[in-house]
């Protein structure tokens, strides 16, 4: 009996702390029971951002991981001119040109620019034979193909081999700029077939999903098959033209698919500004993107340097030129900046504004964000970005006032870098 009551002692107690323990668990429980909580409301992670290999998904450029990507950076052009000017290095010193552009590339990255991309221009300085006059970069008549091929391996390739180092994709540009006439089968037309046809070919460079390749900088105006100019702004002519410029960089595109799949990037009419007639006569194939030219007076934006560049007229040009093909492909624009002119320190002349009213830089910005698939560049010398500082106060210099590119250009990359920016333009039904 006593081993009984004693069994019958534990087993109660164990009853009771089992349904205290019970009555204690309950009470930190909802009220009602799980299944008829109300949902709580899906909030996507913002999407980080992988370095990888780019190709091209309609109009999106998207990264091996799926990811959607808008590229933006600065130019860097390898001749001494272009380096301040000849004060740097000279002589074709391949080691003295590496060191001062790497240099100014980590002096970039130090000061905090959040960087995805350089625009490389294969300067003539090195191709062209030395101590031969030319009338500008539109002439080849001193072009050197043997220099072309040493000068690709020891400078630019190097070159873009350390900026891919960087987490920063590539954009090469051929030698020099289109004469003022190109036509389908003339000379400036089989330059860049060789010079492309080769490139296409480097082992460092074909299929390299860092690098991409703009065919060629700012033709002007195209030719019939009598080698007269066709108009660009008479309407009558906006097929001719529009079926010549197609198949001019057809024949380029065509004779680099023999040999590489990287993204190829199509250039304009009007120094890079007409791209309309692409919309009816694209250029065809995969991995294609449109490289376009911005500054202030262009898209119907307005000409006085310093104040009337008003929005509404800037977008309408905008939409009615570029985003015909803008929302088929990527676009990326490889020359943009501004400043007020008595700074001398930019290509364009103009103020930062006020975005959705007047100014140029805040309504290019606005309108590049809006149309969400459009990647661009600063033009403003490397040189003048690697001084940039941040910590300084608003001032009336060209690195520290507000009106210039500098200052509102380096806060938006820094927007740009956030998992949150990742996240908005890889929302499926963005900018539709």
């Amino acid at each position: 009996m006593q081993y009984k009551f004693k069994c019958l002692l534990i087993l109660t107690a164990m009853a009771l702390a089992v349904s205290c323990e019970k009555e204690k668990t309950f009470t930190t429980m909802p009220s009602t029971p799980p299944e008829e909580q109300p949902e709580e409301p899906v909030v996507e992670e913002p999407k980080t951002v992988k370095f990888s290999k780019l190709h091209v998904e309609g109009r999106w450029f998207v990264n091996e991981e799926g990811v959607r990507r808008n590229l933006h950076g600065f130019a860097q052009t390898y001749s001494p001119w272009f380096n301040e000017q000849g004060t740097k290095w000279n002589n074709y010193d391949v080691d003295a040109c590496l060191s001062y552009n790497q240099g100014l590339i980590n002096k970039i990255i130090k000061q905090g620019w959040k960087m995805d991309f350089v625009r490389m221009h294969m300067d003539p300085y090195w191709s062209n034979k030395p101590n031969v006059k030319t009338t500008g970069e539109n002439d080849i008549s001193a072009f050197d193909f043997e220099r072309f091929k040493k000068y690709l391996d020891e400078v630019f390739v190097p070159m873009a081999e350390f900026i891919i180092s960087k987490n920063m994709y590539v954009v090469m540009r051929p030698p020099g700029v289109c004469p003022e006439q190109i036509s389908i089968g003339g000379a400036y037309h089989d330059y860049l077939k060789q010079v492309w046809t080769y490139v296409a070919q480097h082992p460092k460079l074909k299929d390299n999903g860092y690098v991409m390749f703009e065919l060629c900088n700012e033709p002007v105006q195209i030719c019939d098959d009598n080698g007269k100019g066709i108009d660009n702004w008479n309407g009558a002519t906006f097929d001719a033209r529009g079926q010549k410029i197609t198949e001019f960089m057809q024949e380029i595109v065509d004779e680099m698919r023999k040999y590489c799949n990287n993204i190829l990037l199509i250039p304009g009419l009007h120094y890079q500004m007409l791209y309309k007639t692409f919309e009816k006569y694209p250029v065809l194939g995969d991995n294609i993107g449109y490289a376009v030219h911005c500054y202030p007076g262009w898209y119907n934006s307005g000409y006085d340097k310093e104040v009337e560049v008003v929005y509404d007229k800037f977008k309408s040009g905008w939409d009615n030129e570029i985003m015909p093909i803008g929302r088929k492909a990527p676009i990326v624009v490889t020359e943009m900046d501004w400043a007020p002119e008595k700074y001398n320190a930019s290509w364009g002349k103009a103020i930062t504004g006020v975005a959705g009213e007047n100014g140029f830089g805040a309504n290019f910005i606005k309108i590049c964000d809006d149309n969400c698939n459009i990647s661009w560049l600063l033009f403003t010398g490397p040189e003048w970005l690697a001084k940039y500082d941040d910590t300084v106060s608003d001032g009336s210099t060209f690195l520290t006032d507000p009106e210039a590119c500098p200052r509102p250009v380096y806060r938006k990359y820094q927007e740009y870098a956030t998992p949150e920016y990742i996240t908005k333009i890889n929302a499926a039904d963005y900018g539709k």
